[in-house]
C-alpha cells in the first residue's frame, strides 16, 4: 500500500508524512499544487533526517496521478467514507488517497466509486489532522499485515 496525498496545505503535515513513509517503508506521493513551498523548513524540521529514507514521489497534478494509476485499487479517505478502516481489509488497495486539509477530497474525484474509508471520530467533530489520520491508516494496514 502507498500513500498518496492530494494537494496537501500544510509543510508541516507533508514533512511529519516523509517521517512516517521512512519509518513504515511506505511510498509517499504527492500531488502538486501544494499550498506551500517544497523547500520550506517546516518540511524538514517535520521529517528531520528521514528525507533521504523515504520513498516520496512527486505528481504535477491528479490527471498525470490518475492516468499512471487508474488500474491500481484505490482508496479514498474522507469523513463521507462508508465504511471505517477497522472494518476494512486495507491490502486490497494499492493507493489511500487523502485531500487536502481544509477541505478533503473533491465530489469529481470521490464520484470516481472507488471505496471510500473513514476513521472513526466523535459525531461532534469534524475531521482529525491530515499527519494523525495518515498515521493511522498506516499503523492500521501494518498491524493488519503484522506476522509476528
Amino acid at each position: 500500500m502507498e500513500i498518496v496525498l492530494y494537494k496537501p496545505e500544510i509543510a508541516g503535515n507533508v514533512g511529519a508524512c516523509i517521517r512516517l513513509s521512512a519509518n513504515t517503508g511506505l511510498a509517499l506521493n504527492l500531488i502538486k499544487p501544494f499550498g506551500f513551498s517544497f523547500q520550506e523548513n517546516k518540511i524538514r524540521r517535520a521529517g528531520l533526517d528521514y528525507h533521504d529514507l523515504a520513498s516520496v514521489s512527486v505528481f504535477e497534478n491528479w490527471n498525470n496521478f490518475y492516468s499512471e494509476n487508474k488500474d491500481k485499487k484505490i482508496c479514498f479517505l474522507s469523513v463521507k467514507g462508508s465504511q471505517n478502516i477497522w472494518d476494512a481489509n486495507l491490502n486490497e488497495y494499492d493507493y489511500m488517497i487523502f485531500g487536502p486539509e481544509s477541505v478533503g477530497l473533491p465530489d469529481d474525484i470521490l464520484a470516481l466509486q472507488y471505496e471510500t474509508l473513514s476513521i472513526p471520530m466523535n459525531d461532534n467533530s469534524r475531521s482529525i489532522n491530515l499527519a494523525n489520520a495518515v498515521s493511522i491508516v498506516s499503523y492500521e494496514f501494518l498491524r493488519q499485515n503484522y506476522k509476528n
